[in-house]
């Protein structure tokens, strides 16, 4: 395997932050890890993270250097975060900004996001369906409070652009038209079809897989990594606080080969060199760390340049 040495001037500038901003949700997805493993997995399910150890931890001086920041949570939704406009107006100066979200809030959250938030920026909603499919899957959503927001963005001006993602299910697959269509008549910039990652079979949820949506689906892989944590990406900090090489490790690796660091008290210099001692776990591909081959396994014979890895692929974006 390629000798990463070489790679770690990449590192140099944190070119991309993965931040769970709260362990706070309202819905019971089947298939999230707060409904499967509620009782083991979470500490306090209104968990947020400390804004005062995030704004020490990334001074306002220092935004403009990132190249992204992407809200999302492993098992929480970043809207749900008591000081949420708080916390994503202080990054508005990093090259890029990324919310995803179920999209349930109320008129007055949603009309300051609108007003404020950047051309840089991009408001992802997962949404899963239409009014009569949505809640099958996202347990406990309210379709009228997602058809109040369809109704602001059909009229608002904003600067951000906005992504509607759909993952498709058995009993949603019918729908992706339809919803594709009601998409770009409100003014939605981009419309996702999100592939069914693997399901328990006991749960009452089934996958639907379309050969023409995800014909780059069937590849082949070599016996080798190409890790986001290692060109600066998806380094994932949790509600806790706590620095993990990417969100996968968060909660669902248990490898003693990385130990959680805190954002309190910090700095990026500690967790660059934390990060740069894991590193050496990934130079053997047969003896590196379980999550890093289930989610990181590098693509057969893929352009040099443009090194995707697996997790990368179940997906189709179509620009409206």
């Amino acid at each position: 395997m390629e000798n990463y040495n070489k790679l770690y001037n990449l590192f140099n500038d944190y070119i991309g932050w993965h931040l769970e901003l709260t362990r706070r949700c309202p819905l019971a997805c089947p298939a999230c890890l707060r409904t499967t493993h509620y009782n083991t997995m979470i500490k306090d399910p209104k968990l947020d993270i400390d804004i005062d150890h995030l704004k020490d931890f990334f001074p306002k001086k220092t935004i403009s250097e990132i190249k992204y920041i992407f809200f999302q949570g492993n098992l929480g939704d970043p809207i749900y975060h008591p000081q949420f406009h708080n916390i994503s107006e202080h990054f508005f100066d990093a090259q890029n900004i990324n919310v995803t979200t179920n999209g349930m809030q109320s008129l007055p959250f949603w009309e300051r996001v609108l007003d404020t938030w950047p051309s840089n920026s991009q408001i992802t909603l997962s949404i899963d369906g239409l009014q009569d499919t949505n809640h099958l899957y996202r347990v406990n959503s309210n379709w009228n409070k997602i058809q109040l927001l369809f109704e602001l963005i059909a009229k608002k001006k904003r600067k951000c652009e906005i992504e509607w993602k759909y993952i498709v299910f058995e009993h949603n697959y019918h729908q992706v038209e339809e919803a594709k269509n009601l998409a770009k008549k409100i003014g939605i910039d981009k419309f996702r079809i999100q592939r069914t990652r693997t399901l328990d079979p006991k749960l009452n949820i089934k996958a639907y897989d379309n050969p023409e949506w995800f014909t780059n689906i069937k590849v082949e892989y070599e016996e080798a990594l190409s890790p986001f944590c290692h060109t600066g990406d998806m380094h994932y900090i949790d509600a806790f606080g706590d620095y993990h090489p990417c969100c996968w490790w968060a909660d669902l690796e248990t490898d003693t080969r990385w130990t959680p660091i805190n954002i309190k008290d910090n700095t990026t210099e500690n967790f660059k060199r934390h990060f740069i001692d894991f590193t050496q776990h990934l130079s053997d591909y047969n003896t590196c760390p379980s999550v890093c081959k289930q989610f990181c396994k590098k693509i057969k014979n893929n352009n040099k340049d443009m090194i995707t890895p697996n997790t990368q692929l179940n997906r189709s974006i179509i620009k409206l």
